[in-house]
């Protein structure tokens, strides 16, 4: 990778208020004489900052001198009111651009500078509470390439070279490019991540590459005006109205380009394009989308197999089940009786996968468990150093950080030994958020410097969408159970056994001989995934569980469906492996029922017997088990109607369901 210096960035700036900057620093004045007899002042970074840089660090300070050479001369024989004000009116007009710095004083107190100070003047459209993204722009003085093979490079994820002043950082993709051609700007996008090396940058695009005339919006952008320029600001309205209309461009890969020879190009699947290397398709064989299905159904084969040779028997639709989980969830959560497998079922996966050690880490959890430094570590404050626990989770996500490409899978080992809320709690809340904004934070960015192995052990760990959590879980008196905010988080399957007949059939030649040779990247992994995109859902299955919302919220306001579990129904549905024979849509959806709703139906007979029923001869008569047998026409809802049935069960027996 080409070596930067951390923030080696450009930021852009404006003269804050003098309230602003006693609201943050509790001093009275922006500009200032300083002890020198030199007059400083501070700048307020107005742009969108790297994921990395501290979220509170909002002002730089800067000196008087940076800006002779814009002709700004200091009266040092004027009143210190009057000093003060020349530098406020000349700087009045202008928006800022700087580089940040940051310099650590013998007192452990940080000092953030502002350097490389370059004047752009205040657009007639500006607006004190604005906020700018920046855009690397890319062209052929620059770049040493024509138009053409840019954007034959963007499509074939190949690299296309620098944009210095832009962040280089993974977590940091600009979703929108610009090519210059002479004074003509294009906008390219729309991307999802990006890799820096040798080459400079590759992006890639999972809803293939788009492209529109960036002319409408150059009266609303902030540049140097060099013909070298690598970058620009734009405010964050205009950014979003640019995004808008790529994503209703058609991708330009879709259109077939005479000069288009690509040897691998980047892809992932969507309801609208599909894209795939090269050698993978012969020319007259199946379609794209068709041969991405048929190396979805291998990774299934190769799963059951696995899971035979391994010893274990489940069913092939239990199986799919987990395979689509794990596909469409950050978390997916295997309860059930011990001694079923639970465990092996994740070994047998990663092994499907082809993941080593280090990419499939168990992490068996202790009932000790309180907070999340008993899983990730804490701060020896006083050797200043970051001691990790011994569960090597820390050290798995950091490797997670740096090889983007790679899958991992982390298992958490009966999960509900101690509650998940407490030990979990930082996770519950990061996987919410959106893929590059998953900051796990280990240790405030204030004493960084002040770890000696904060090079090993950073203050924070982004996330990313290549690792994914499982959780094993048995549910008996020594264990705890869920709350509602976990399981708002995942898909909580029940595994069934095969008949223990089978245990005589072991496939194991077949499963030997299916070994992929190489392991799955991240990349071939999101091949088979269908991105989130609008609620597709038929009017049937939205209905149903807005009825089902209704009654639940009618008997307890405590209980119903939220639009985010409709939602992730919605996409569990839509990543169902196409054309299998095991788990039909109406089979996943009576699934999903359980999984995602009927897990948080508990409490005493009380507040659940008019939604559970009581139980007459074969069936319950209640008010659920009444609205699925309306629906026959979504689905048979055989296991939702065996749920049911077993919680009222409970109920008769108990007096409470769990």
């Amino acid at each position: 990778m080409l070596q930067r210096k951390k923030w080696d960035i450009d930021f852009l700036g404006a003269l804050p208020s003098n309230d602003e900057i006693l609201e943050i620093l509790g001093r009275h004045k922006t500009v200032f004489v300083n002890s020198q007899n030199s007059l400083q002042y501070f700048i307020k970074v107005i742009n969108e900052t790297p994921i990395s840089f501290p979220r509170n660090q909002t002002l730089f300070t800067c000196y008087s001198t940076e800006l002779e050479k814009y002709g700004f001369e200091e009266s040092y024989h004027e009143s210190e009111f009057t000093r003060i004000n020349e530098l406020v009116e000349f700087l009045i007009d202008s928006l800022i651009l700087f580089k940040p710095s940051k310099k650590v004083l013998t007192n452990h107190e940080e000092v953030y500078k502002a350097t490389e100070i370059r004047l752009i003047p205040k657009l007639e459209s500006y607006k004190v509470d604005q906020r700018f993204k920046s855009i690397p722009i890319f062209s052929k003085l620059v770049h040493k390439m024509t138009q053409e093979e840019f954007v034959d490079s963007l499509m074939l994820g190949k690299y296309v070279g620098t944009a210095e002043g832009i962040s280089i950082e993974p977590d940091d993709t600009p979703s929108i490019v610009l090519w210059r051609e002479d004074k003509t700007y294009t906008a390219y996008g729309l991307f999802d991540r990006h890799e820096y090396a040798h080459g400079g940058f590759s992006f890639v695009s999972n809803l293939g590459v788009r492209e529109i005339p960036f002319a409408e919006w150059m009266n609303k952008v902030y540049l140097e005006g060099n013909d070298d320029d690598m970058l620009l600001f734009i405010d964050l309205d205009s950014y979003t109205e640019i995004e808008r209309k790529l994503e209703h461009i058609t991708p330009i890969a879709s259109i077939l380009r005479e000069t288009l020879q690509p040897e691998v190009i980047n892809f992932s699947r969507t309801d609208e394009e599909v894209y795939i290397d090269k050698d993978d398709k012969e020319e007259g064989s199946l379609t794209i989308e068709e041969d991405i299905h048929v190396k979805e159904e291998e990774l299934m084969e190769h799963f059951i197999h696995t899971t035979r040779e391994m010893g274990l028997q489940y069913y092939e639709k239990d199986l799919y089940n987990f395979h689509t989980a794990m596909k469409t969830n950050s978390l997916t959560i295997l309860a059930g009786m011990s001694g079923t497998g639970k465990s092996r079922l994740v070994q047998a996966y990663g092994k499907t996968l082809g993941m080593d050690a280090s990419q499939l880490v168990f992490v068996p959890v202790r009932p000790s468990w309180a907070d999340d430094s008993d899983l990730l570590g804490y701060v020896d404050t006083k050797n200043m150093l970051y001691r990790p626990s011994d569960t090597s989770l820390v050290d798995a996500l950091f490797q997670a950080q740096q090889e983007r490409n790679k899958m991992f899978i982390i298992c958490f080992d009966e999960m509900n030994l101690s509650r998940v809320e407490h030990y979990f709690s930082q996770f519950l809340s990061v996987l919410e958020m959106e893929p590059n904004r998953r900051v796990l934070r280990l240790y405030s960015d204030r004493i960084a410097q002040q770890i000696y192995n904060s090079a090993q052990y950073g203050p924070e760990i982004n996330i990313g969408p290549n690792v994914v959590f499982v959780g094993t879980v048995n549910l008996d008196e020594s264990t705890y159970h869920f709350s509602d905010k976990v399981l708002d988080r995942a898909n909580v399957l029940t595994l069934d056994v095969q008949s223990y007949e089978m245990l005589k059939i072991r496939n194991i030649r077949d499963a030997k001989d299916k070994v992929r040779k190489h392991p799955y990247t991240f990349e071939q992994y999101t091949k088979f995934k269908v991105l989130e995109s609008p609620v597709s859902l038929t009017d049937s299955e939205l209905d149903i569980l807005w009825n089902l919302h209704l009654i639940m919220q009618k008997e307890n306001k405590n209980l119903g469906i939220g639009p985010r579990v409709v939602k992730q129904i919605d996409n569990y549905l839509k990543n169902l492996p196409i054309s299998n024979k095991f788990l039909s849509r109406e089979d996943a959806f009576d699934i999903q029922v359980v999984q995602r709703i009927l897990t948080k139906l508990r409490g005493p007979e009380g507040l659940l017997k008019g939604l559970i029923g009581k139980i007459t001869d074969d069936r319950v008569e209640g008010l659920l088990y009444e609205l699925f047998e309306r629906y026959e026409n979504v689905s048979k809802f055989t296991k939702t109607k065996s749920t049911i049935f077993q919680k009222a069960k409970e109920l008769k027996v108990n007096g409470f369901t769990l």
